[in-house]
């Protein structure tokens, strides 16, 4: 008598093809996953597999890229959402959103659209040559960057090189397009004081002074720059900050340390909207363009840019320009038409690190010559 009848052994092979799974998955292609917070079992995990292994099996199986994305699936169907901040050292708050933290540690890198954001660069250098005009790219780096000593244990250890920063700036220097790296910047300005925030996104108002006069300097107009003594005032404690919010959090573990803005850095009177320049937008877009005269000699400055620059900047730019703008990337999808009716003198592409890859779009450039 055989050991398994016949239609047995089609169970038999069924079951043996799903055991081996998990196996074929370490090796097989995957699906992106989250960074692994355990990278190795702990020292003689064998007394106690329990509590010293299970955390790195959990952490190192068979597609667990597809096993985390449809449980992320699931989650959302049935409205049990995942937390979108990363809890960090000494109560640092991080942001997990468009793999901000894989970015800052170079482990996702995206060749393809980080081109393609050169691409749009060079594109605008080589309108601003045409006008006569200087341009600068410059990027805020990612809180994960700047605060990179915050970060969990676990995520520091992972840090490779390149990051689609270095591939960013590597690229438009390789073709002749004004870069500046704002990571040299923000360090060394660590060593005096908080130049970012530790439970919100953002850089503090330290921070966007700096890289306002780093830009200055690099677009050939320090007569531009506004000194930290005119334009910051006492540093304030805070304890409000979009990450504790989005943590569901009612206040941070540790507050956060921000300064009181006065001067060339404060809001200016006498500013007159420009019409018919800027393409509008939805009025319930958190991002309406800003586009104004501001009744006072001086160049015309535009940025492309996004939350790091719409508030900070403003009354920097009001400030020091005859007129500007200020427009979202819109991840390489704004409007070059934009640019072509405000007419700048000077013009910042600045995209925030996480914001640097362009988005995949099936219809390639707008008529209008955006992306």
């Amino acid at each position: 008598m055989p050991l398994l009848m016949k239609f047995r052994r089609y169970w038999a092979i069924f079951v043996v093809a799903v055991l081996c799974l998990p196996t074929i998955g370490l090796f097989a292609p995957d699906l992106p996953a989250p960074l692994r917070s355990v990278a190795a079992p702990e020292a003689r995990w064998w007394t106690n597999a329990a509590a010293l292994l299970d955390p790195y099996i959990n952490n190192v199986f068979g597609f667990r890229g597809a096993v985390l994305a449809a449980h992320a699936q699931y989650g959302r169907w049935i409205g049990s959402g995942k937390s979108r901040v990363l809890k960090g050292e000494d109560g640092a708050l991080f942001l997990k959103d468009d793999q901000a933290l894989e970015q800052s540690l170079g482990q996702v890198l995206r060749p393809g659209a980080i081109a393609a954001a050169a691409d749009v660069a060079e594109r605008l250098d080589k309108m601003m040559q045409a006008r006569g005009g200087r341009f600068l790219v410059m990027s805020p780096p990612n809180s994960q960057t700047v605060n990179f000593e915050l970060l969990p244990a676990y995520a520091r250890a992972l840090k490779h090189a390149p990051t689609e920063y270095d591939l960013f700036v590597g690229d438009l220097k390789a073709r002749g397009v004004p870069v500046l790296d704002l990571r040299p910047l923000m360090a060394q300005a660590k060593t005096e004081g908080p130049v970012y925030r530790r439970i919100d996104t953002h850089w503090n108002e330290r921070g966007a002074l700096l890289a306002f006069n780093a830009a200055m300097d690099a677009l050939g107009r320090p007569d531009l720059k506004a000194a930290p003594a005119d334009a910051l005032g006492d540093p304030v404690v805070r304890d409000e900050g979009d990450l504790v919010r989005m943590a569901g959090l009612t206040k941070p573990e540790k507050p956060d340390i921000g300064y009181k803005i006065k001067g060339p850095m404060a809001s200016q009177p006498g500013l007159t909207p420009l019409t018919g320049v800027i393409a509008p937008v939805s009025p319930r877009d958190p991002f309406v363009p800003q586009v104004f005269e501001t009744g006072h000699p001086g160049p015309r400055i535009m940025v492309i840019g996004d939350s790091f620059t719409q508030g900070d900047w403003k009354g920097l730019l009001a400030s020091r320009a005859s007129a500007y703008a200020w427009i979202l990337h819109r991840r390489c999808r704004f409007d070059f038409a934009d640019v072509e009716r405000f007419k700048p003198d000077l013009l910042i592409y600045a995209p925030t690190e996480r914001g640097i890859p362009c988005l995949p779009s099936k219809d390639g450039p707008k008529a209008t010559g955006g992306r």
